[in-house]
């Protein structure tokens, strides 16, 4: 198979996000009088926002409806990254996307976070101009580890399903892009507060710096 299109994840791929994801649900449910673990839960990890709020009211009893917990969650996260000065970014995935880019292979960037969560992280960054497509999550019925997230890219992309590759962080990302038959890059973040089980993804790697184009290409042919 060729490689005609990459999907990228965004908290803990293209930014470091996750440690600032997990402190904030620490703090937005201590609010509510739970005490979250300070590292959170892997399982989390990734999970569409809906599924996330349904598993945290029904694990800790919260009388307040789903809707009500996400669109405060929404509201507070984004202004929170909107706030943030500084931004930390794995070294090396800069230079891989500008790599795809110079090959002219398109790109999507394809997250769990809802839309103004990501509009305000691209902004921050400048990060926009380097993808064709942007989809959150909270598009689509599904959210991960379902696949239409990334079904929904490639449709976007106009890139088949099968020639598309994802590039992931988290167990639920990678189960994703395997549900939709697409090839998997799992990037095991250190600075991911839980360690992800990745072993479904098609290659592994723990830095952006020594991916090259040639890689990912006999990743798509293996």
């Amino acid at each position: 198979m060729e490689l005609k299109g990459v999907i990228f994840d965004m908290d803990g791929v293209i930014v470091n996000s996750e440690p600032q994801h997990v402190a904030f649900e620490v703090d937005i449910l201590k609010s509510l009088g739970i005490d979250f673990p300070e590292n959170g839960f892997p399982e989390y990890a990734g999970l569409a926002m809906d599924k996330f709020w349904l598993s945290l009211k029904e694990r800790y009893n919260l009388k307040q409806p789903v809707e009500e917990l996400l669109a405060y969650d929404t509201v507070m996260r984004a202004k929170a990254f909107r706030e943030q000065d500084h931004f930390d970014i794995p070294a090396g995935v800069v230079g891989l996307i500008k790599s795809l880019k110079r090959a002219g292979i398109p790109l999507a960037l394809a997250s769990s976070s809802h839309t103004m969560v990501i509009d305000a992280i691209l902004d921050k960054l400048g990060f926009r101009r380097y993808f064709d497509v942007v989809v959150s999550g909270f598009e689509l019925k599904n959210g991960k580890p379902a696949p239409d997230i990334f079904l929904y890219a490639a449709d976007l992309l106009g890139t088949p399903h099968a020639e598309s590759m994802v590039i992931e962080d988290t167990a639920n990302g990678v189960l994703a892009a395997k549900n939709a038959g697409m090839k998997c890059l799992g990037y095991q973040n250190p600075t991911n507060p839980t360690r992800q089980d990745l072993s479904k993804a098609d290659l592994v790697i723990d830095s952006f710096e020594s991916v090259t184009l040639d890689q990912l290409k006999k990743v798509m042919e293996g």
